[in-house]
């Protein structure tokens, strides 16, 4: 049966508890709502996200931190913001959801809602989450309830804005290529010898670049201190992103 007889379906006989459609922006345009209005001015804004080449909008600081984030994990491929509509019934009454995030990583495709945990415990909000848990992955898509109290725990934001403010700048060929050169014949790499200048003078803008790529990696868990250990992504091996 197809999607679109199956929603016909859904609704002749008043189905409770279903996914009616899935909706996407139309015209050209990015976002399926508008983020940013003088009315929300105060707890609005845009971010400028390396990763996507462009100005990311959000509409809380908790969605500020989960760019932040995503931008800093080498394992998302790209990320969102207000992807689409997700039209569903639930108990028999008809709503529109609009995810906060669409998240690509390892090759899933994940929509996120960002919430705090008094929020995200609201019986109403915790039905809808049990909904589209279970029937968005008919629909290609993973769903997640991105806590905002976790995302500003350290040390792993702090972690990322540190990489971020240093390691936005993308490398040139030919450093590319001394930078590998070096590192093929570093048997250790800390986090003192990256400031004290072990990769050149912007040693430490590199290292930060190559993290965020997933080419270097260190324990995004832990404090980012001055024995911390730098990874070299290889051949058997596996760095450990923002949420591992």
């Amino acid at each position: 049966m197809s999607k679109a007889i199956q929603i016909k379906e859904n609704r002749r006989l008043n189905v409770s508890d279903a996914i009616l459609a899935i909706r996407y922006p139309k015209d050209g345009k990015i976002r399926s709502r508008k983020v940013i209005s003088r009315s929300k001015a105060s707890s609005s804004g845009k971010y400028p996200s390396w990763k996507m080449g462009r100005m990311l909008q959000w509409e809380s600081p908790h969605e500020l931190n989960a760019f932040r984030l995503l931008d800093a994990n080498p394992a998302v491929a790209r990320f969102e913001e207000q992807p689409l509509v997700v039209s569903f019934v639930l108990d028999g009454i008809e709503h529109d959801h609009y995810p906060d995030i669409e998240v690509q990583v390892n090759g899933v495709k994940e929509l996120w809602e960002v919430k705090t945990q008094a929020d995200a415990s609201r019986p109403e909000v915790s039905r809808r989450t049990e909904l589209m848990t279970k029937a968005l992955p008919t629909h290609g898509y993973k769903y997640r309830v991105a806590i905002a109290e976790e995302l500003t725990a350290s040390p792993r934001l702090q972690n990322a804005l540190t990489v971020l403010r240093s390691g936005r700048g993308d490398i040139h060929v030919v450093e590319r290529e001394r930078l590998r050169l070096i590192l093929k014949h570093t048997q250790k790499l800390t986090w003192s010898d990256v400031l004290a200048g072990a990769l050149g003078v912007r040693s430490k803008a590199h290292v930060c670049r190559l993290i965020l790529e997933g080419a270097l990696y260190f324990d995004m868990g832990k404090a980012l201190e001055q024995s911390t250990l730098i990874g070299i992504t290889g051949a058997g091996s596996s760095h450990r992103g923002v949420f591992e």
